[in-house]
């Protein structure tokens, strides 16, 4: 057993909080879709974003070509408890 897997061992992981996820779009459907999209909570509330990569033309603080999302849509994420939200669970078999 090596000293990291001692470590690893000896001190339990802190308990963090899922605060969301932001994915980079590989494939994307059309060119005006979402460079990056996903979800974060903010006070509680789960929120949905997308934003779009662009490039920096380096006459403000950033050097040219520095690449950075710009956020067009930041809106609540639809609830559970929400009557017309989608449950997989609900399908017929």
């Amino acid at each position: 057993m090596s000293d990291f897997d001692t470590a690893a061992t000896a001190a339990p992981a802190k308990e963090r909080p899922d605060l969301g996820a932001a994915f980079i779009a590989t494939n994307k459907k059309s060119p005006s879709s979402y460079d990056m999209s996903g979800t974060i909570v903010v006070d509680g509330v789960k929120h949905r974003f997308g934003a779009y990569q662009q490039k920096a033309s380096g006459k403000g603080k950033m050097p040219e070509g520095t690449t950075f999302y710009t956020f067009y849509r930041v809106e609540p994420a639809e609830d559970a408890n929400d009557a017309t939200a989608f449950n997989p669970a609900e399908l017929e078999a």
